[in-house]
């Protein structure tokens, strides 16, 4: 059997995929691109848009793959269970976290076209590997999963489940309560991963910071702990954390970080979501922006090239053009490299749509315009800031046959600790032998010396390596 995927949405879904994607070559099945006999699609709900866009590309899909038989899940699955069941073009309706019944639906072993959670369940939705170890059909970076390519870089998750409660966020209703990974499972996936050929891991999940609250953990233990394996088990391994919250930043995870530079890449992704106290308050997130500027001067002091990313929702519900034009200043004023931005949208259940100062759709654009404008200068002002640095480059794509300098040579494409996007000019290679290939295997890391910023990516020239 053949089986596409389609996956909107978080790194939680598209672990979720990856995950689906191993057990179905454990039971002899293809993950695959073209001609497939069903099709998964992974939703995302955390706005209407998102709703919508899963939606057309249902319909769609249907009318381009008319014998494929169509499989639904994700959080859309959880949320309109029966309007989506109700589709003629839709074959079996899955929430997240029952990964047993979509392996069933895509065999079509069900008789029922939607299979309800039963509300005794309802509070303890997970993601589809949360109690799983890794599968042993997981292939190593750049290779292919039936015909679906691996990232170089893993995304493991170790929680799911928010408490928060954003008041623009749906996700607490669709992911459920927080539930962390045993961490005696992390740590065995942390082993597989490196054994396989992994030299980062990115750890991920709907809220890290929250690791272990329901446990008696947290993620400064499981950190300790990695760290603590990669010394016993002398893994060649980098460990970089995904989106965290403020104020999931506690001192001594912090220090842990400062301390560790060797283990953790000189990056952290911080979820602002505004630079406006009064903005701040309005979405329920419980930090004011003093907190913020403590923390990032902290951290950038101590941490040679870091590299401090955020998000930024602008458009927001009462957000006024004064609160506008002090949160850019406030932004300008910090040490950011770059800037996630997202006009704000609204999620039908959210608080958010209940506030008053609704702005119009055209003025969030305009302002979210703005705000990537602005992003793009920090952006290109920290790629240009690392000029003539030695950096190491976890390798992700290999083009040769590619003319440089008026003859064949090899680019190559990967990220650096400091997650910087890379493009890697090798006029010395003009053909690859089979040892050069292994030195530039897809997943290891390379020594590379930064050049100057080149259309959102950074340019570098290929270092002698030590292998």
């Amino acid at each position: 059997m053949r089986v596409g995927f389609k996956t909107f949405g978080c790194r939680s879904n598209h672990a979720d995929t990856i995950d689906l994607q191993a057990a179905l070559v454990e039971k002899g099945s293809t993950p695959a691109n073209e001609n497939p006999d069903v099709i998964v699609v992974n939703t995302c709900s955390v706005t209407d848009q998102a709703d919508n866009e899963a939606y057309r590309y249902i319909r769609r899909t249907k009318k381009e793959n008319p014998n494929s038989r169509i499989v639904v899940t994700g959080c859309l699955a959880e949320l309109e269970t029966k309007k989506l069941a109700d589709l003629k073009d839709v074959d079996a309706v899955i929430g997240p976290g029952r990964k047993s019944e979509v392996l069933k639906a895509i065999y079509n072993e069900i008789e029922e076209k939607a299979p309800f959670m039963p509300k005794k369940y309802r509070d303890s939705r997970q993601s589809i590997s949360l109690n799983d170890s890794i599968s042993s059909a997981i292939a190593s970076p750049g290779e292919y999963l039936g015909e679906v390519k691996q990232r170089a870089r893993y995304h493991l998750r170790i929680q799911e489940g928010c408490e928060n409660s954003c008041t623009f966020c749906i996700i607490p209703h669709t992911r459920g309560h927080l539930s962390s990974r045993p961490q005696e499972l992390i740590l065995e996936d942390v082993k597989a991963l490196v054994n396989a050929g992994y030299k980062e891991i990115v750890i991920t999940g709907t809220h890290i910071g929250g690791y272990g609250e329901d446990c008696g953990s947290s993620l400064f233990e499981l950190l300790k702990s990695i760290i603590k394996l990669r010394d016993a088990e002398k893994l060649e391994i980098r460990v970089r954390l995904s989106s965290i919250d403020p104020n999931d930043l506690h001192p001594e995870l912090l220090e842990l970080y400062v301390n560790n530079q060797d283990f953790f890449c000189s990056h952290l992704h911080i979820c602002v979501q505004s630079f406006c106290d009064k903005t701040l308050k309005r979405m329920n997130r419980r930090y004011k922006l003093a907190e913020i500027d403590n923390i990032v001067h902290y951290i950038n002091d101590k941490v040679p090239r870091l590299c401090l990313g955020t998000d930024i929702i602008t458009g927001f519900p009462g957000e006024s053009r004064q609160e506008l034009d002090q949160g850019v200043e406030e932004f300008l004023r910090l040490p950011f490299s770059y800037i996630h931005v997202f006009p704000y949208s609204e999620r039908s259940g959210t608080a958010a749509t209940r506030l008053d100062g609704s702005i119009e759709v055209a003025e969030r654009k305009r302002r979210a315009a703005r705000w990537r404008s602005i992003g793009e200068r920090k952006k290109k002002n920290f790629y240009n800031s690392l000029k003539d640095n030695t950096l190491e480059v976890v390798l992700e794509r290999l083009d040769s046959n590619v003319e440089l300098d008026g003859k064949s040579g090899v680019v190559l494409y990967g990220t650096s600790r400091e997650y910087v996007a890379t493009k890697i000019l090798c006029p010395q290679i003009s053909k690859l032998e089979n040892s050069e290939l292994g030195a530039l295997k897809l997943g290891q890391y390379v020594k590379v010396k930064a050049v100057k910023y080149d259309e959102g990516k950074l340019l570098c020239h290929l270092l002698s390596q030590e292998n």
